[in-house]
C-alpha cells in the first residue's frame, strides 16, 4: 500500500503543470520619474499554470506598487478573452494632508495576443538573469474611463481576479461596455454580469455631446475636498513578455520552431469616480 502511494504521489509530481517565477531587471522608461539615463527597478513575473494565471509585480520609485494578474480561463473558441485585473497601491503624502494607504483595482477586457499564457511562460528559461531588460516594442498608452464599481461582478467575472483586488474593496472599477465581451461561465447568464455591478451616478457618465466629457470636474480642477469628481491615475508597465517568436531552421525537418519572446512596454491610464476629491491620492 506504501509504495502504491508513493508511485502516486511521484506520478503527480512528474506530470502537474510546473510554475513560473522570474527576477527580472527593467530599464525604467516611466514618464512619473524622468532620470537622465533611465534608473532600474525589478520587476516579477508569475505563471501560475495550475491556475490559468499570470502576474506581474513592481514597485514604482515613488513607492507605487503595481500587480497585474491576467487571467486566461475565460476563454472561448472563436472569441479568446482575457480578465485583466490591474492594483495598485497609493502611498499617503502627508503634505497633502493623506495618511495610510489607498488600493485600487482595474479590471478590464484583455486581448489574448497582448500575452502570453501561463504554459508558454512556464516554459521560459532566464540566461542571464542579472541584465538588465529594455522592451523591444513601445505599445503606447491605453485609456479607460470607468463608469461603475465592480461589486460582485469580481467574482463572477474571474475568482482570481477577484482575490487579487481583495483589498482595494469597493475600490474596484470597470466599464460596463466590456460586460458583454468576456463570455459567461458555466452556470452564470450574460445578465448577472450587469445586475451584479453599481454604475456610477449618471452625471459622473461620459455624455453624448461633442466633448463626450462627463459633466463631473476633474480632481485636479476641484479645489473643495468634499466635492465630488474623477479622478485619474496613471501606469506604465515597461518590460513583459508579449508574444512568442517563431524561427525557421534545422529543427524538425526545417519547419518553424519556438525560439524566443518579444517583448513590450504598454502604459495606462485610468479614470474613475469619485465621491469626495480627498479620496483621491492621486489628484495633482
Amino acid at each position: 500500500m506504501g509504495t502504491a502511494i508513493l508511485k502516486l504521489i511521484l506520478l503527480y509530481l512528474l506530470v502537474r503543470p510546473s510554475n513560473l517565477q522570474l527576477l527580472i531587471n527593467v530599464k525604467n522608461q516611466s514618464l512619473v520619474v524622468v532620470l537622465q539615463g533611465g534608473d532600474v527597478m525589478q520587476e516579477n513575473i508569475t505563471a501560475n499554470v495550475s491556475e490559468d494565471t499570470v502576474t506581474l509585480d513592481f514597485m514604482r520609485l515613488d513607492g507605487v506598487y503595481v500587480s497585474q494578474l491576467v487571467d486566461f480561463t475565460n476563454l472561448i473558441v472563436k472569441l479568446a478573452q482575457e480578465v485583466e485585473a490591474l492594483k495598485v497601491i497609493i502611498p499617503a503624502e502627508e503634505e497633502l494632508g493623506q495618511t495610510g494607504l489607498q488600493t485600487l483595482c482595474f479590471l478590464t477586457h484583455a486581448a489574448q495576443a497582448d500575452f502570453i499564457a501561463p504554459d508558454a511562460m512556464a516554459k521560459l528559461r532566464q540566461k542571464n538573469p542579472g541584465a538588465v531588460r529594455m522592451a523591444e516594442e513601445d505599445k503606447g498608452w491605453r485609456q479607460t474611463t470607468a463608469t461603475a464599481w465592480a461589486g460582485r461582478a469580481a467574482r463572477l467575472l474571474s475568482p482570481a481576479a477577484a482575490r487579487h483586488c481583495a483589498a482595494a474593496r469597493e475600490r474596484v472599477y470597470l466599464r460596463t461596455a466590456d460586460l458583454a465581451r468576456w463570455a459567461p461561465r458555466p452556470g452564470i447568464e450574460q445578465s448577472s454580469y450587469a445586475s451584479a455591478v453599481t454604475p456610477f451616478p449618471a452625471h459622473a457618465l461620459p455624455s453624448d455631446s461633442s466633448d463626450g466629457k462627463a459633466a463631473v470636474a476633474p480632481c485636479v480642477a476641484e479645489p473643495d475636498p468634499a466635492k465630488e469628481c474623477m479622478c485619474h491615475t496613471e501606469v506604465c508597465v515597461n518590460w513583459y513578455p508579449c508574444g512568442l517568436k517563431y524561427c525557421k531552421g534545422k529543427p524538425q525537418g526545417g519547419l518553424s520552431y519556438r525560439c524566443g519572446i518579444k517583448t513590450c512596454r504598454r502604459c495606462y491610464r485610468y479614470h474613475y469616480y469619485v465621491r469626495r476629491r480627498d479620496t483621491c491620492m492621486a489628484y495633482t
